[in-house]
């Protein structure tokens, strides 16, 4: 959003004046992750960036590369000219560390080396202003919070320091890790995760104890290790990488766009840090070196990647910059690059079968695909079991040892190294597929394969790194929890983790974000929360929010809830409607063809949408909706809620009367789907004649759509403003007020004669019953405790209990049989 608010978290409400403060921030080193921190800066703030080098090319590039960028906005019509100036006067290249008294923040991003980074921070003790500074990030893939507070001698500097995270494109992965450590304070720790969620716009992993590499590092660090030692040719680096790509990607490509010596430089850490229990420590240590020769000398001839003067690396590369193909491939043999062959579809026949598996199911990268190439006796079976059963044996030692959980690793996979479908997913389809006892065997299958591995294929604590802890897999079995994730009821997909300490299942969304209500407040907050996908509707966010109304009716019957606050993360808190993946099964391709959804499929989709969404409507407790641009099935949902509160939205737009592209006002109100062969699909048209508008209104906002002052003229909207969090507060008050008296006998009675009046008008009768009832002690059990304060307004009164209690007028709790057939 560019600001933060608190959700009613009393904490962070302490430290939102800092936050909202923020002026400028200063970025130290100018390469591939910084220029995407100071793109991303400059797109979701209006901060000052600095960015500081000590090298002129590099800050040149980054000069190059940013400008560039605004550049191509601008041809692409989202940035008019003068905008793009704006930004570029926003951005300070310089060699002078003394520009760090001017921030707020700082952020260094220069490198792996520990000896480099000690000068960098040396170079922060001597300048930064500790009256001004709130926080400083370290971007690392290998090293702990604990070891680089070490460097500053500072103690106010440790108790400000964490490390902050973020992953290759920076502006466009949503991951984002926050580790504490140990000298941090709560109050720093609070604001850097703040301040990756809600201004950064990032899902984040927020690790209080120290970990090297976080979670997604070492699994991404070992993908490519693992396979590295055994690459003898060109042809290897393209071949035993497949099983990777049917996860996410081949590795060496990623290295390539990305830089090696990161990779150099975390090898060679994680060799002599990683803990003695950590059984992927032996792939950088293999007859005492961190990694191949060959990959060495790659480093040492400024091979790197694509940012390399020929744009080599493990693959030689050709096209414009940031749409580059690799065209050659790296053989270590010859030390030369030469041509990328056809894959040998004897020798791995099973990936052929599983691609195909997919296309035939209208999927892709599926765990059934993964499972049948798994079992197989071909290089593709053999290839899996070797690279890809270590990293899940990782996964589970995380877990067992607390260095992460199933969501921390799932998502750390899924949403940040881009896999199809996160490693505990993985998991617990191999475990579905399988059961304990198969998955067992075909690890030991594995361990007898790769006999020069067995370290790696360790389940009963009996060699390598992990002697004497014996795997998860055996206390999951004892237990009988058959899963490491719990997953929805419609669709199927993650919405919960196994606590392994308490053994309950806590929530886990990739795509929301749930803030839990206070004693005192009783609002809960669900925050659609993946602004780079626009905040669409499809199988997970459906599934999320499926799950968190079952959270929050559990609440509301303790009487721990009486208000639902929803809005959307990201600049403009826009919410889209359905992902237009949504409705294509599978593989997409524009020149041989797609499969869209079928009747039924469709169908059902709509159905549990508006059977969700009419339960949300006729739920007793207050909802109220804080959101931007919507479109489609983002805007058809807030017409299910009691009010709607909206951000005015300014942009560039195309004008089609002076036919070029103007800076307005913005459309908040967008029904779009007459234009594309469908329908507002979550019932648009009903709910707008519900709230009591006419065809004329109805046609205005599917012809033209509606601005924030033309939706609060209509009386759409219920209230606007121009800053998110000004919004916010005032939406969040509205709840937080009305929640303290909202009586479930009351409520739920509103919201009936409500519907009846809808639907059959005016009934004096059926009032004068109604109004018999609610005084009837037997029926409204509120009645007593209710009409004492009306009697006593302003005396000592006794407090309202809130929890469900007796028969509420035209609404039982039927959550759990709302998609029973």
């Amino acid at each position: 959003m560019g600001t933060v608010f608190s959700y009613g978290n009393r904490l962070l409400q302490r430290e939102i004046p800092k936050l909202n403060s923020i002026k400028r921030i200063a970025l130290i080193g100018s390469g591939t992750m910084g220029i995407g921190i100071g793109i991303d800066i400059l797109n979701k703030t209006d901060y000052d960036v600095i960015f500081i080098d000590i090298s002129d090319p590099s800050l040149q590039r980054a000069k190059k590369d940013i400008s560039a960028y605004f550049s191509d906005m601008v041809e692409g019509g989202r940035l008019l000219a003068e905008q793009m100036n704006d930004f570029m006067n926003r951005v300070i290249y310089t060699k002078d560390f003394a520009l760090l008294k001017d921030a707020e923040v700082i952020w260094e991003v220069a490198t792996e080396r520990l000896d480099v980074k000690k000068v960098i921070f040396a170079n922060i003790e001597k300048h930064a202003d500790p009256k001004k500074l709130i926080f400083i990030f370290s971007n690392t893939s290998s090293h702990t919070t604990a070891e680089l507070a070490e460097l500053f001698n500072d103690r106010f500097l440790r108790d400000r320091f964490l490390t902050g995270h973020g992953y290759f494109p920076f502006h466009i992965n949503r991951l984002f890790d926050v580790m504490k450590g140990k000298y941090a304070s709560e109050e720093t720790f609070t604001m850097g995760v703040a301040f990756a969620e809600q201004i950064l716009e990032k899902k984040v992993i927020a690790l209080r104890n120290d970990h090297h590499g976080y979670v997604a590092d070492p699994i991404f660090e070992g993908m490519a290790a693992i396979i590295s030692w055994d690459v003898k040719t060109g042809q290897d680096l393209v071949e035993l990488p497949q099983v990777f790509e049917l996860l996410t990607a081949n590795p060496f490509q990623v290295l390539d766009r990305t830089g090696h010596m990161p990779y150099i430089e975390c090898a060679k850490h994680l060799n002599k840090a990683l803990p003695a229990d950590d059984r992927l420590r032996v792939l950088y240590n293999q007859k005492g070196k961190h990694y191949p020769t060959w990959v060495g000398a790659l480093e040492k001839a400024g091979r790197i990647g694509i940012y390399s003067g020929e744009k080599e690396g493990f693959f030689k590369w050709s096209g414009i910059p940031n749409r580059e193909k690799a065209v050659k491939v790296y053989d270590p043999g010859s030390k030369k690059y030469v041509d990328i062959l056809e894959i040998n579809r004897q020798e791995y026949w099973s990936v052929t079968e599983a691609n195909s598996l997919d296309h035939r199911n209208s999927s892709i990268k599926s765990i059934e695909g993964l499972i049948k190439i798994a079992g197989s006796c071909d290089m593709g079976g053999k290839t899996f079991r070797r690279y890809v059963i270590p990293l899940m044996l990782y996964s589970l030692d995380l877990i067992q040892d607390n260095h992460a959980t199933a969501a921390d690793i799932n998502a750390s996979t899924k949403v940040g190294l881009r896999f199809k479908h996160g490693l505990c997913e993985i998991i617990d389809g191999f475990l579905d597929f399988y059961g304990f006892d198969g998955f067992i065997g075909l690890v030991k299958k594995a361990a007898s394969e790769n006999p020069d591995r067995t370290e790696l294929f360790d389940l009963d604590g009996k060699t390598g790194p992990r002697i004497n802890k014996p795997s998860l897999l055996y206390f999951m079995k004892k237990k009988g929890w058959s899963n490491l994730l719990g997953y929805g009821r419609i669709y199927g997909t993650p919405v919960s983790q196994r606590n392994f300490i308490t053994g309950e299942m806590d929530l886990y969304y990739n795509d929301l974000r749930y803030i839990f209500p206070t004693r005192k407040d009783r609002v809960a907050s669900i925050i659609f929360d993946n602004p780079l996908n626009g905040n669409v509707w499809n199988r997970n966010t459906i599934d999320q929010l499926d799950h968190a109304i079952g959270v929050s009716t559990r609440l509301y019957m303790k009487g721990q809830l009486g208000a639902l606050l929803f809005t959307a993360s990201g600049k403009g808190m826009r919410m889209l409607g359905a992902d237009a993946r949504q409705f294509n099964k599978g593989w997409f391709d524009a020149n041989t063809g797609y499969q869209f959804l079928g009747e039924e499929e469709a169908s059902y989709f709509t159905r549990c949408g508006m059977k969700l969404f009419r339960f949300i409507q006729e739920m007793p407790v207050w909802t109220i909706g804080v959101f931007g641009e919507k479109w489609g099935g983002g805007a058809e949902f807030t017409y299910f809620l009691n009010q709607r509160f909206d951000l005015v939205i300014k942009g560039v737009e195309f004008d089609s009367l002076k036919r070029k592209n103007v800076f307005r006002v913005k459309k908040n109100y967008n029904q779009p789907e007459i234009e594309y062969a469908i329908l507002a699909g979550f019932g648009a048209i009903q709910e707008l004649i519900r709230l009591g508008f006419g065809e004329s209104v109805i046609d205005e906002l599917f012809l033209q759509g509606l601005t924030a002052q033309r939706a609060h003229d209509l009386g759409l909207s219920n209230g606007i403003g121009e800053n998110e969090s000004d919004l916010l507060e005032k939406a969040f008050e509205v709840a937080r007020l009305k929640q303290k008296y909202a009586v479930p006998y009351s409520v739920a009675l509103y919201n009936l004669q409500k519907k009846h009046a809808f639907l059959e008008g005016c009934n004096d009768e059926r009032l004068a019953k109604e109004t018999g009832e609610t005084f009837n002690p037997a029926k409204n059990p509120y009645i007593s405790t209710g009409l004492l304060r009306l009697l006593n307004m302003g005396g000592q009164n006794p407090p309202l209990d809130l929890s469900v209690k007796g028969k509420l007028p035209g609404w039982e709790n039927t959550y759990d049989q709302l998609f029973e057939k």
